[in-house]
């Protein structure tokens, strides 16, 4: 009985264990899936501001084509920036409350106002000759220079008259450095420019003179500290008698002689005053040296002076027939 129960007992244990290795292992549940956290979006940089342009000043010396015709170029490119002042006795007054950042002066008279006024403001100056004598350079001034293109001016009279050689230029003192290029330029097309510095229109008319037997032409240029009305006027009548050709700086005075006149233009001239705004404004200091010489001219022939001196007028320089 005992035995039978062992046997029994033992039977059950062993078909337990078998029964319990049969069954099948559960599998591992999976690892949650990770889970993904959005990055937050870039913070958007912050707009740029707008940089304020800087307010300009425009004065104006005189009511003549010469300075108006610059000034309403400026104030075409300037828009709302720019506001124009008459050179009287309220320009001053006008200026100090203006609130402008910089200053244009067309013409001499406009540039020593500027330059007489208490410096806050880059003051840039054009259709001044005698800017040297005057210290119209320096510590936030700019100037635009007067003449037209040196090179220009040579290679056309050089054209219209091959055989010239011998040219004189007479200014008052102090105009050395302004005139040393245009030496350079006048050789490099076969013309020795001879420059003596005077004191008055008297000597002016003496000194011409004396030497023209050995001139072939006389290059005029607007310095009123030796020239005058009536200077120019005998100037002018001297050369045609002798058979000099005179080249003049405006063509007002073709009427009385001259063979040719280079002028400057007037777009080229406000552009260079742009450039030089331009160029005050980001660097924020102005260059004691900033004058910025002309790269073009304006151009008239008078034929009927051409034919006096027996001059030829070449095809390229037809279309600059004065009227």
């Amino acid at each position: 009985m005992h035995k039978g129960w062992m046997r029994w007992w033992c039977m059950a244990l062993l078909l337990s264990v078998l029964g319990c290795a049969g069954q099948p292992v559960p599998a591992p549940e999976p690892a949650p899936a990770p889970v993904s956290v959005p990055e937050p979006p870039p913070v958007p940089a912050p707009a740029p501001q707008p940089i304020a342009l800087p307010r300009v000043a425009i004065v104006v010396s005189a009511d003549i084509p010469a300075y108006t015709d610059i000034a309403s170029r400026l104030e075409h490119s300037l828009g709302k920036r720019a506001a124009r002042y008459p050179l009287d006795s309220h320009t001053r007054e006008a200026l100090q409350q203006s609130g402008a950042d910089q200053m244009v002066a067309i013409g001499l008279e406009a540039a020593l106002l500027a330059q007489s006024m208490p410096r806050g403001r880059d003051v840039v100056f054009c259709q001044v000759f005698n800017y040297m004598d005057h210290g119209l350079l320096g510590a936030g001034s700019r100037g635009v220079g007067m003449l037209p293109s040196y090179d220009k001016t040579f290679a056309t009279w050089r054209v219209l008259a091959p055989e010239l050689r011998q040219v004189a230029v007479f200014t008052g003192p102090g105009l050395e450095t302004l005139l040393s290029p245009a030496v350079a330029a006048a050789e490099r097309h076969g013309i020795n420019l001879v420059h003596r510095s005077i004191s008055s229109d008297k000597e002016f008319l003496y000194q011409y003179k004396r030497m023209s037997a050995r001139l072939d032409g006389l290059w005029l240029l607007p310095d009123n500290r030796v020239l005058s009305r009536n200077t120019i006027q005998e100037l002018m009548s001297f050369s045609l008698r002798n058979g000099k050709q005179v080249a003049v700086f405006s063509e007002q005075l073709l009427r009385i002689g001259g063979l040719f006149s280079a002028t400057s233009d007037p777009d080229e001239v406000a552009a260079k005053v742009l450039q030089s705004l331009a160029d005050s404004h980001v660097s924020g200091t102005s260059d004691s040296s900033g004058l910025l010489f002309l790269e073009q001219a304006e151009l008239h022939v008078n034929p009927v002076i051409a034919q006096r001196l027996g001059l030829t007028i070449p095809e390229s320089l037809r279309p600059h027939v004065a009227d």
